[in-house]
């Protein structure tokens, strides 16, 4: 055993006490850089608390900001327009969201309706797996949510009420404000009930897309919310309306959806099978406005045409750029119409009678009007 000497074990031990002091030390520092991390992440939850507090705020401050509710003025309530599912026009749209006409599916419509209906239900009971039916949607698509036949008791029940839940739910969907044009929901709507007999919806839902525009019962529907692919948002908006959950208008006044029911004597609705992905998987939302908003074009354009020809007939212009030897060299066909479309509003106006008074070349903006 070597031999250590008093002083040299001193040494020793002095050492180590210095190296456990800095051991102590660099602990107590690693302690307090701790602390302050811990410090920092508190001051920022803090941050994020309060930043996410100001966008609520903000959020409703936007949707109190929402302009007041326009009812539509329900001048063709005495015209039904019957959809096919084939052939709705952009007119009938404004009819039924903006006039208030009634609708009606045809008897091809409601049947291919039933089928599809059928045919969802017959598929699940031979194992058949159905994307957001007995199997889930989205990332949860490989997930079983029942199987079997789906009108076995114990499924029968458990779908009814899953698919209550999920339509009640859809009160809380989507971001204001409010969409404030009882049109823009109906045109929605009309959409939606044209398409809606290609779906496997339940004749029980199909129905209550005609009982909601027939009635007049509009659910109040937030303006955000669409996925861009779909209109999942709104449409959820609207499925709560039909169980009775949220609020919507009814003929214009705003009430709970389920006292809106009761007043147009309806039950909220019983949804089934796979009723929540058959009404949210649509465009309408987008595709009802574009109807509402190419109406509007249209007449803004049969306006500016009768415009300038009161304009043409007010300043003694000539006629000949509308002229037909004109418009021949022309080789647009949509300009070539206006001008004619122009010239019929002109018809028997002393602009086609000679007159040593006209000038000979109109105002720019009369001569740009006629190439626009």
């Amino acid at each position: 055993m070597p031999f250590h000497s008093p002083v040299s074990l001193a040494v020793r031990a002095g050492a180590v006490s210095t190296h456990a002091g800095a051991v102590s030390t660099h602990a107590g520092a690693v302690s307090d850089r701790a602390g302050a991390v811990a410090v920092r992440a508190g001051a920022a939850a803090v941050r994020a608390g309060a930043a996410a507090t100001l966008c609520l705020a903000a959020l409703n401050a936007a949707a109190a900001a929402a302009p007041p509710y326009h009812p539509i003025t329900p001048s063709l309530a005495d015209r039904t327009i019957v959809l096919t599912g084939r052939d709705l026009t952009i007119d009938q749209v404004v009819q039924v969201a903006r006039n208030g006409a009634k609708v009606a599916l045809s008897p091809e419509a409601r049947q291919r309706s039933a089928d599809a209906h059928a045919l969802l239900l017959e598929a699940a009971a031979e194992g058949v797996s159905v994307y957001w039916f007995n199997r889930g949607s989205g990332s949860g698509r490989e997930k079983f949510i029942f199987s079997g036949d789906p009108l076995s008791p114990q499924n029968k029940k458990f779908l009814e009420a899953r698919q209550l839940a999920i339509f009640q739910r859809g009160a809380l969907a989507g971001l204001g404000p409010e969409i404030s044009e009882e049109e823009i929901v109906r045109a929605m709507l009309v959409v939606r009930a044209n398409t809606m007999s290609y779906e496997a919806a339940s004749p029980q839902l199909t129905q209550r897309l005609l009982d909601l525009l027939n009635d007049r019962i509009t659910p109040v529907v937030q303006s955000r919310g669409t996925v861009g692919e779909g209109d999942l948002g709104p449409f959820t908006n609207v499925g709560a309306t039909m169980v009775g959950a949220g609020n919507a208008y009814y003929r214009g006044v705003r009430m709970p959806a389920r006292e809106a029911l009761k007043q147009a004597g309806l039950e909220p609705l019983a949804p089934f099978g796979a009723d929540d992905s058959e009404l949210e998987s649509t465009n309408a939302y987008a595709t009802g406005q574009a109807a509402l908003l190419l109406y509007d074009a249209r007449e803004a354009l049969s306006w500016a045409d009768l415009i300038y020809a009161i304009d043409l007939n007010g300043m003694n212009s000539s006629v000949s750029p509308l002229s037909q030897p004109v418009q021949a060299n022309r080789p647009f066909k949509w300009l070539n119409w206006d001008a004619a479309r122009v010239l019929d509003m002109l018809k028997g106006s002393y602009l086609f009678e000679l007159d040593e008074q006209r000038i000979i070349q109109d105002p720019e903006s009369l001569r740009a009007s006629s190439i626009r």
